[in-house]
């Protein structure tokens, strides 16, 4: 009887054993099949590398940039308005309001923006004088084009005041393109605009 009761117990203890093992082994497998089901999160991607390399956030400059180029570009209509009896005379026919003179990257850096414009138009005689300012830092080239005729400046930046450049260009009315490209430098960080003024020729 003492015997049976020894026996029993010694199966007791080895089935509490075999418990406890295959409680451990079904523990690890589980633990080994979630981190399998489950990958561990990646780095966080910000939106800036989410961004495609093809586009670019606009810089932020004071508003008072755009203010000071406006208003000049305002004061030449509010003048040309006054003077009714030149109007004829005296036209402006292409205006850009202050733009920035670059674009920031996807991956940071700055990217020059070149501002353009070609009018493919029957050009008038007279005198066409391009005029473009800015206001920041750094520099821009400006090239004015009038059929075959081409002039070229500089355009010194200055975070304190509004700088500008003139270009005049005498067309004698069989011109048929005109041409405006600001180059801005590659450290260029300015607000840009331009005119024309028209002249007729009398």
């Amino acid at each position: 009887m003492g015997n049976d009761h020894r026996h029993a117990k010694t199966v007791w203890v080895v089935l509490a054993a075999v418990a406890v093992v295959a409680a451990a082994v079904a523990l690890t497998v589980a633990l080994t099949t979630r981190d399998i089901a489950t990958p561990r999160p990646s780095v966080t991607t910000t939106a800036a590398t989410k961004r495609s390399p093809n586009t670019a956030a606009t810089p932020k400059f004071p508003a008072s940039y755009a203010r000071a180029i406006d208003h000049y570009l305002d004061d030449t209509l509010t003048a040309l308005d006054q003077q009714k009896e030149d109007q004829g005379n005296t036209q402006v026919p292409v205006q850009t309001r202050a733009t920035p003179s670059y674009r920031i990257g996807a991956d940071g850096t700055h990217e020059p923006a070149i501002l353009r414009n070609v009018e493919d138009v029957q050009i008038p005689a007279g005198k066409h004088q391009l005029t473009a300012y800015c206001i920041g830092e750094g520099s821009a080239d400006v090239d004015f084009t009038v059929g075959g005729a081409s002039k070229h400046g500089l355009l010194q930046c200055s975070p304190d005041e509004v700088n500008q450049s003139n270009l005049i260009i005498d067309t004698d009315g069989t011109a048929s393109e005109r041409t405006v490209t600001i180059t801005p430098s590659e450290h260029c960080e300015s607000m840009i605009g331009y005119q024309i003024l028209y002249y007729r020729q009398q």
